[in-house]
Formats: C-alpha cells, structure tokens, sequence
C-alpha cells in the first residue's frame, strides 16, 4: 500500500493494474480547487502552489509545494485564521 509520502514515478513502481489517471484527475481538480483558495488569500502561486500527483495505489494525492516566503506566509495566514476562530467560538 503506498504511503502519501511515496509520491512520484521515482518513489514506487509503475503498476499496469493500476488507474493512476483516474486519481490524478481526482486530484487536479482538489489541486485547482485549493490554488483558487490560495489566491484569494492573496498568495502569489510562484510562492505556493497545490500540485495533483498519485500515490502506489492511484489513489490521487495533493502535495503543497511553496518557496520558503509562501510557506511563511500561508503559515502567518492560518496561524490568524485559527486565533480568530477561537476568538469566535467556532
């Protein structure tokens, strides 16, 4: 069974039984989905980006890449989001 860090044709070998597509698409549009989220948060996506792959078993997987400013900033903007939450009760 693959692992959500066994991501990528290099981590794990190529499967004929296996629907890889299927789960990349799957994945593309939650990849798609989340990018839309980090623009409108204000993120530039040459700093963080979502990006659809498949783990072993195809099922589709979104991994987060982000240069090390992106990652600093969605850090600060969840950090916000998560202390004005409990400031709400919610």
């Amino acid at each position: 069974m693959g692992d959500v860090n066994d991501v990528g044709p290099d981590a794990w070998v190529w499967s004929v039984e296996v629907d890889y597509l299927s789960g990349w698409r799957l994945a593309r549009e939650a990849a798609d989905r989340l990018n839309g989220a980090l623009r409108a948060a204000g993120l530039d996506s040459s700093a963080v980006r979502a990006v659809p792959n498949v783990d072993a078993d195809g099922r589709g997987v979104v991994r987060l890449a982000a240069a090390l400013p992106g990652a600093e900033q969605l850090a600060d903007l969840l950090t916000q989001r998560s202390t004005n939450s409990r400031r709400r009760g919610t």
